[in-house]
């Protein structure tokens, strides 16, 4: 293990046990503030998420959504009759996916608006049935001790000041031998090296327009093709939307104001970060893969064409872990963590 790694898991791992009390007290007005920034971002991306995209864009959500809910499930391991937390559920791709392979799930979120839409929506598709939604911080789950089987926790550890607290209530709710399921973004991923080492060597726009040049002759970017299919006075409203979410975001240290562009990653981690931190809260790891995510602004229409042939779930892939910019790890609780929090 690098100094490097080792330190940066021993300070994520003990990042609360020594916060005095007006640190807290700062903390928890810092989760109230990101939980208004979440709110306004889950308006946001609404509109995006109820457009009619058309064509190989709709196409292309759909298969991202099938895609790493089928990757979620095959990491998870069968799931009937098993009591399922998916933290962090946003709209709850994940939660009902699960739900229909027969899990009971209980599925939480910090914006208490995709919690209200989650909730609607179970109860107009899948009324009495065994899911439900509330509110909740990852670093402060509701629940008590071990009445878990599962737990899935994707695109949620990147976004919190206190990743180590949030594993360390995912294990304390998770009963011995439960499974976690974990997704976030991999710094080490070989695509990710590459593009830090472009960066590091050309101008951004250089990189973008070359792409463009070799993979898309003059076709935009995927982000902005999604934003003009909004209809106008959706557009409007977005680009008003938008703006409030970048104001919200100043202090938070979510919006660069040199770009003008949101970020909304608080964190970093490279797989071997992810894994010693999982090492010391008392998982073993299990099973590595990643999502093919390279690079889909370019790649989505190929992707598409190929995906029935090329491009299969597989739960267990070296190389996907190693290159995917998405990595997903399968991991069992085992012992007592070497650093409780």
């Amino acid at each position: 293990m690098s100094s490097r790694a080792f330190s940066f898991t021993i300070n994520t791992a003990m990042d609360e046990v020594t916060t005095d009390r007006s640190d807290n007290m700062i903390s928890e007005d810092r989760r109230y503030k990101l939980a208004e920034w979440y709110d306004q971002y889950g308006i946001v991306q609404e509109m995006v998420l109820d457009a009619n995209l058309g064509g190989f864009l709709q196409k292309g959500k759909e298969w991202i959504e099938n895609f790493r809910s089928e990757m979620v499930f095959q990491l998870a391991g069968s799931v009937s009759g098993k009591k399922v937390l998916d933290v962090g559920c946003q709209y709850g791709v994940f939660s009902f996916y699960l739900l229909e392979k027969g899990a009971d799930v209980t599925g939480v979120d910090i914006s208490e608006r995709w919690v209200a839409r989650c909730t609607e929506e179970a109860l107009e598709r899948y009324p009495g049935r065994g899911v439900r939604f509330q509110a909740a911080d990852a670093q402060d789950l509701p629940f008590g001790d071990e009445c878990f089987d599962v737990v899935v926790c994707t695109e949620v550890v990147e976004h919190v000041d206190l990743p180590g607290k949030v594993v360390s209530e995912i294990f304390r709710v998770l009963r011995a031998g439960g499974v976690l399921v974990l997704g976030t973004p991999n710094t080490s991923s070989y695509y990710v090296r590459l593009y830090k080492l472009l960066k590091s060597v050309l101008p951004m726009k250089a990189i973008r327009w070359a792409l463009r040049k070799v993979f898309a002759g003059k076709e935009e970017d995927l982000t902005k093709k999604v934003i003009d299919r909004l209809s106008p006075d959706v557009r409007e409203e977005f680009d008003v939307e938008y703006g409030k979410l970048k104001e919200m975001g100043e202090g938070l240290g979510i919006t660069d104001r040199e770009k003008a562009s949101i970020d909304e990653h608080l964190r970093e981690f490279s797989s071997r970060e992810i894994e010693n931190m999982l090492d010391f809260m008392g998982f073993d790891v299990e099973k590595r893969t990643g999502f093919p995510y390279f690079p889909t602004y370019f790649f989505m229409g190929l992707r598409l064409r190929l995906r029935e042939h090329f491009i299969k779930v597989d739960d267990n892939s070296w190389w996907r872990y190693h290159s995917a910019p998405q990595m997903y790890l399968r991991a069992v609780k085992r012992r007592k963590p070497l650093f409780p929090v």
